[in-house]
C-alpha cells in the first residue's frame, strides 16, 4: 500500500503543473474538468456567478489546482480509498478497514 501511495503522491507536481498550464492557456473550466478526469473532486466554485465572493472562490480554486500539496493530499486519499475498495472487493477486509491500511495509518500517524 505504501508504494501505491508514494506513486500517487509523486504525480502531484505533474498534476499541479498541468493545471497551472491549463489555467494560463484555457481557463478554470478546463482545469476543473482535468481534475475531475483524474478522479479527484475539484474545488467548488461557480464559473458563471458574478459577485465578489464568486470571484474569490474562483481565485481560490485556481490556486488550489496549481498547488502540489493540494494534489498530493487528494492523490494520497484517493490511493488509500482505491486500495481499500480493492481489499473489500477481494473479501480481505474483516474489520472496518484492511490490515494494510491500519498498519499504514499507524506507522504514518506521527508524520502528519
Amino acid at each position: 500500500m505504501k508504494e501505491r501511495i508514494n506513486e500517487a503522491e509523486a504525480k502531484a507536481s505533474e498534476k499541479a503543473l498541468t493545471c497551472d498550464e491549463l489555467l494560463r492557456n484555457k481557463g478554470l473550466k478546463e482545469a476543473i474538468e482535468y481534475c475531475d478526469s483524474q478522479g479527484i473532486e475539484p474545488p467548488q466554485c461557480s464559473l458563471t456567478a458574478q459577485s465578489a465572493n464568486a470571484d474569490r472562490l474562483r481565485e481560490k480554486a485556481a490556486r488550489m489546482l496549481s498547488e502540489t500539496t493540494w494534489w498530493k493530499r487528494r492523490l494520497r486519499n484517493k490511493a488509500k480509498q482505491d486500495f481499500e475498495f480493492e481489499q473489500i472487493s477481494k473479501g480481505n477486509v474483516k474489520n472496518v478497514v484492511s490490515e494494510a491500511s491500519l498498519r499504514y495509518d499507524t506507522a504514518n500517524r506521527k508524520q502528519r
